[in-house]
């Protein structure tokens, strides 16, 4: 399989060819051009050519090469007639056949839990066995150089399990280490005896609201928490240094590029992690376009406190770091965990309740709309993590009633993360009310029918309903939730397209959706999400000069196969950030953690956080 495209012939100057020439019958550049940034005057900067260009405008036009000067494209259509933009410095690309598509947006990825989740920060957990866990546990152990050091893990899954891991898992291999081991979603984790002792959880520990905390046959706690009660230990957890969290971030962008990523949207950052981003970009090293949602906690004094403290970025391009607003959450997910709110419960009788702070459910859902509400007030695009039916109709309520009461936020495009199992009739009222959808095809694929046993087959195929909402005319964009899925274009519409799992069987041939749908969540709709439509997201001229190449033609390719193509290039304003070369390293070399060393765990299909 091809790995990349040869460099020497990947940049290239394009001596000789012709000046640029007045007149050239190009796509129209439509509303986009009036809102172009860069672009000046003269040659082209770049040209991709030889490729199968996806202009990704609402016609799906395509062509057969894009200039772009200025970090803006100038101009796309015929290979000859694009030609005639080269200058004597215009370097060339040779896509060599394959497709060339706007730069990928990511609409849902977080981007320092992606670089810290891999070694050599936290261990592998992403096994088959629980042996297997227990395994990788003993080998840091064994190479810890510190007696009483964190050894943190993550990326089991419970669908593949017997059981989650438990203490009494854990506690023979681990000595005087607190273990925590995360899942592959985030939403659960497992801690031995040590860690469940530092941070004082006990039999009569009182679980916080919207938290479990697992119990043994005696009543003790077994070392699984889910949902908030993972709280009960992160705080007691060393927190990475800000070099170490650095470096991991320019390890992940890295990867980014590597998948043809040039825009991602951050979920649910801390004002550290954005006065971080904010460094980055003064000191020009954040080659990578952010839209950034402030995390919003689980009360209303949580968003007010931030609200209050959120000071924003100043002398920063928008157009590569902007805070759009603040994320919420509602519930947990409808996995094994089973802490995705539900209007019908689970199949084993039992349910959850919002993790939004309150006493009653009534009081929680209460407080949900006032989070939603002040975050509207304060003109900020609200992102509601929400998976079961219950909670999205909660969320969408919240939007509503916000929405008509303070009309003075126009076209806010609040929207559904995840959305797993929102309702059809729901999905027609978001479309009414232009609130939009984030899907994730890929994290489809890590769980294929595993959710038999807990949902059922109807809701198990259901679940992701990308063909009833584009049917519904909602705005469904595509994202990874990277770590809990690796940031996979090619994965995610193979995914979207074939509704097959990664443990076989396909759940929900009827929400299939076309490759060129897919691509246009990956893209188009992407910039939407972000309110940035008139200026990235297709390759019309006056559009960001982001483009993402794929070695060989989607459009002809078996579904199936997608998943096998490389990516041979990325360029990001119209400089290559990727030229197709092998993977870049996880996180620097010259970086080392004497209490996370362990497993290597490169080319994953999956991995996990600690987010929502």
């Amino acid at each position: 399989m091809t790995t990349g495209i040869n460099r020497r012939r990947f940049l290239g100057q394009a001596a000789g060819v012709a000046a640029c020439a007045a007149a050239v019958p190009m796509l129209s550049a439509g509303p986009a051009s009036a809102q172009a940034h860069g672009g000046g005057r003269g040659p082209a900067d770049l040209i991709i050519y030889n490729g199968r260009v996806q202009v990704m405008d609402r016609h799906l036009r395509t062509a057969e090469a894009v200039a772009i000067r200025g970090g803006v494209v100038i101009g796309v259509g015929r290979e000859r007639d694009v030609r005639r933009l080269a200058g004597r410095r215009t370097e060339s690309v040779n896509a060599e056949g394959g497709t060339v598509l706007p730069g990928i947006n990511d609409s849902h990825l977080h981007l320092g839990g992606y670089g810290l989740d891999f070694p050599p920060f936290t261990i592998e957990a992403n096994f088959e066995t629980i042996q297997e866990i227990v395994d990788s546990v003993a080998a840091a152990v064994a190479v810890a150089t510190a007696p009483d050091s964190w050894i943190r893990g993550q990326g089991w899954n419970e669908n593949r399990l017997p059981h989650p891991p438990t203490k009494a898992d854990l506690d023979p291999v681990s000595g005087n280490h607190p273990v925590i081991l995360r899942d592959f979603s985030g939403h659960m984790m497992s801690a031995n005896s040590h860690a469940l002792r530092i941070a004082g959880i006990t039999r009569d520990t009182p679980a916080p609201p919207g938290g479990i905390i697992g119990k043994d046959a005696d009543g003790e706690p077994n070392g699984v928490l889910r949902e908030s009660a993972q709280g009960l230990v992160t705080p007691h957890v060393p927190p990475y240094t800000a070099e170490e969290t650095a470096g991991a971030i320019d390890a992940a962008i890295r990867l980014c590029h590597a998948q043809g990523i040039t825009s991602i949207t951050d979920p649910g950052i801390t004002l550290q992690q954005l006065a971080m981003y904010g460094g980055k970009y003064g000191a020009g090293t954040l080659p990578l376009r952010i839209t950034a949602l402030i995390m919003g906690g689980r009360h209303p004094d949580q968003v007010r406190e931030m609200l209050d403290s959120y000071d924003p970025l100043r002398g920063v391009d928008p157009r590569m770091l902007r805070v759009a607003g603040m994320k919420i959450s509602v519930d947990g997910v409808p996995t094994a965990a089973q802490t995705a709110w539900l209007h019908e419960p689970y199949l084993d009788g039992s349910n959850a309740t919002p993790v939004t702070q309150g006493d009653t459910i009534e009081e929680q859902v209460a407080n949900l709309h006032k989070m939603i509400r002040l975050a509207h007030d304060a003109g900020m695009q609200v992102g509601t993590h929400s998976t079961g039916d219950a909670g999205i109709d909660a969320v969408v309520a919240g939007y509503l009633a916000a929405m008509r009461a303070n009309r003075r936020i126009r076209d806010p495009r609040h929207y559904i993360i995840h959305g797993d199992l929102t309702p059809p009739g729901t999905l027609r009222t978001m479309a009414r009310h232009g609130i939009g959808v984030n899907m994730n095809a890929t994290i489809k694929y890590v769980l294929g029918r595993t959710l038999d046993p807990h949902l059922g087959p109807e809701r198990t195929d259901y679940q992701w309903p990308y063909r009833t909402a584009l049917d519904s005319g909602v705005k469904v964009t595509s994202a990874s939730d990277a770590p809990v899925t690796s940031p996979s274009l090619l994965q995610g519409v193979q995914s979207a397209v074939t509704r097959a799992g990664q443990f076989g069987g396909v759940a929900g041939a009827a929400e299939r959706i076309t490759v060129k749908e897919a691509l246009v969540s990956y893209t188009r709709t992407g910039a939407w999400q972000d309110h940035a439509e008139r200026w990235k997201g297709t390759l019309e001229p006056g559009m960001a000069g982001d483009v993402c190449i794929v070695g060989g033609d989607m459009l002809d390719t078996d579904p199936s196969s997608l998943v096998e193509l490389p990516i041979t290039g990325t360029v990001l304003g119209g400089k290559v950030v990727y030229d197709g070369k092998a993977t870049p390293a996880i996180a620097p070399a010259a970086v080392t953690r004497r209490n996370t060393r362990g497993a290597a765990r490169l080319n994953r299909g999956a991995c996990c956080h600690n987010h929502t």
